[in-house]
């Protein structure tokens, strides 16, 4: 499962660039990264499941959204529990261009 972060550190700025990123690290890997101050999680947006999830001191009810910074072994046992789903950010509409629209023969 991928996760997002942010380079902080020279060497991973080196590596993935300054901009945030999503990467597909093992668990071992993200650990290794994320206590060596490499990267930062980005949180992202998670839906609750269940009644009385528990995310930060915080008890969720089912349906209730939620934005968290999970680790990636933890995010995939609590997704494929059935515990909690990611939230897919929406995909903006794109607006078609004139340039776009086929040209007529009339002229």
């Amino acid at each position: 499962m991928t996760n997002t972060y942010k380079p902080v550190s020279e060497r991973a700025k080196a590596l993935y660039g300054t901009d945030v990123v999503e990467l597909d690290l093992s668990a071992g890997d993200e650990g290794d990264h994320l206590h060596g101050g490499h990267l930062e999680q980005v949180p992202r947006k998670y839906r609750a499941l269940v009644n009385n999830f528990n995310y930060d001191g915080k008890a969720l009810e089912q349906g209730e959204e939620f934005d968290g910074a999970l680790l990636v072994d933890v995010e995939s046992a609590l997704v494929s529990g059935g515990v909690i789903e990611r939230v897919e950010p929406k995909k903006k509409a794109t607006a078609k261009k004139a340039a776009d629209k086929p040209k007529s023969d009339d002229g």
